[in-house]
């Protein structure tokens, strides 16, 4: 169990960060946000101080984002506080899930965000020590002279 304190500005009740679950559980503030990140199993201790520390910071923070990307197994009694505890401070449409696990935890006006994985570098040729501009303006001179000499009726070049 989480053991409360009291927050310097607003004096609500928070968790004493020495006893959160470390492996388990991290957060960070951000442009007037909260940012909790989970572990990977999601037990009723972590749901517990997830809700304990939207609850403390609902009044000088906008938005709580839930980061369950990394959560490969969710215990149905965290699922079932998740969801299940009404917060009266803290809208729906405040809080947002990051990842497909997310689906199983949210309530009817919640967001789940699914963020794509990294995409595969596409080069312009802009970026800074670029290893492929070269290549890509030898094909460029080619495909400009390729266009050439079919345009003059000539034969292509290779």
């Amino acid at each position: 169990m989480v053991s409360p304190t009291k927050h310097l500005i607003t004096g609500a009740t928070m968790p004493r960060l020495e006893n959160l679950p470390r492996n388990q559980l991290s957060f960070r503030r951000s442009a007037n946000n909260l940012h909790i990140a989970t572990g990977e199993d999601l037990d009723l201790e972590q749901a517990r101080a997830i809700l304990n520390l939207m609850r403390c910071h609902s009044s000088d923070c906008n938005k709580f984002f839930i980061d369950v990307r990394h959560v490969t197994r969710i215990q149905p009694a965290a699922a079932a506080a998740l969801r299940g505890a009404p917060q009266p401070c803290i809208a729906p449409q405040r809080i947002h899930y990051k990842g497909s696990r997310g689906f199983e935890l949210a309530v009817s006006g919640n967001k789940v965000l699914i963020v794509p994985a990294r995409a595969k570098h596409v080069c312009k040729g802009t970026c800074p020590n670029c290893r492929c501009k070269d290549k890509k303006a030898r094909a460029r001179a080619r495909n400009t002279a390729r266009a050439a000499a079919t345009a003059s009726g000539g034969a292509a070049v290779a």
